[in-house]
């Protein structure tokens, strides 16, 4: 016979494991239609893209992570990609209602930040198989390199990474001319870059202060999504090779820091709420 407080445990499991997959379900059926609109570039998301100033082109980039997205979000596993696909849905949420909010669309604001908060819902109440994830690697792939000469290439890579997020969002915050030109190029408006300004100091201090292994992974993974838009930004205007080496560049310093960087700073096998295990 099981006591009132096992069944008492077994029903709450069994509440948020039914929540979880709710949340999940609408998020993951959400991305899943929004790349295929985003892809084909219907009529519905052309007219958004026109509310909130932004060329026809990030459909597409959008559209290919979220095809992605949903199908890492959806499988069983892989617990670290699934890190990274909630990080970028919670970026495109966010930034989708805050550019609705700079355009004066405000009506357009709430959906975005619902689909945000249904996204945290299901993050925190993931079972553990999706949240707990391993070593980045089974065995140590920079071993040509000594303990010293790992760490120091982390350091110098992280400061270059820091460097990256703190200076270019410093420049996007204040709307520096050649900031502002750059992107008016690549068809962006300029209150773009005082969101993208405040998502790169968030991730230049989740950087660089030490421990947060989750907020990292977060950070890591918006530098990356950042810089690879960039270059794709700038092959859709057709802009010249010059244009994309520096942010290929800085997605190789960014893949390093993110693969070198200590125990204390990548790993993390504890559930952030209990009742999630």
């Amino acid at each position: 016979m099981k006591t009132l407080t096992e069944k008492r445990t077994n029903l709450l499991r069994i509440i948020r494991l039914t929540a979880f997959w709710l949340a999940t379900g609408i998020i993951g059926l959400e991305t899943a239609v929004g790349a295929g609109w985003d892809l084909l570039q219907i009529p519905f998301v052309i007219h958004v893209m026109d509310v909130i100033h932004l060329p026809y082109y990030v459909l597409t980039i959008i559209g290919a992570w979220k095809a992605v997205g949903v199908i890492v979000l959806l499988a069983p596993g892989m617990p670290r990609l699934k890190e990274w696909v909630y990080a970028g849905l919670i970026f495109i949420y966010v930034t989708a209602g805050a550019l609705h909010l700079a355009a004066g669309d405000i009506s357009g604001a709430p959906g975005p930040f619902v689909f945000a908060d249904l996204t945290l819902v299901s993050y925190y109440l993931r079972p553990a198989g999706r949240r707990n994830y391993g070593p980045l690697f089974s065995a140590n792939v920079f071993s040509f390199l000594s303990m010293r000469g790992q760490k120091a290439a982390y350091w110098i890579f992280t400061a270059l990474v820091i460097f990256q997020l703190g200076s270019g969002g410093s420049g996007d915050l204040i709307q520096a001319a050649p900031v502002v030109d750059g992107m008016a190029l690549l068809g962006y408006p300029a209150y773009f870059c005082v969101i993208l300004g405040i998502w790169k100091i968030l991730g230049a201090i989740a950087v660089a202060v030490p421990g947060l292994p989750r907020l990292k992974e977060w950070a890591y993974a918006g530098a990356i999504f950042d810089l690879t838009g960039a270059v794709a930004s700038h092959l859709f205007v057709g802009d010249g090779v010059e244009k994309v080496i520096f942010p290929l560049l800085f997605t190789g310093f960014t893949f390093a820091s993110w693969a070198l960087r200590p125990e204390a700073r990548r790993e993390l096998h504890i559930s952030p709420l209990r009742f999630a295990h």
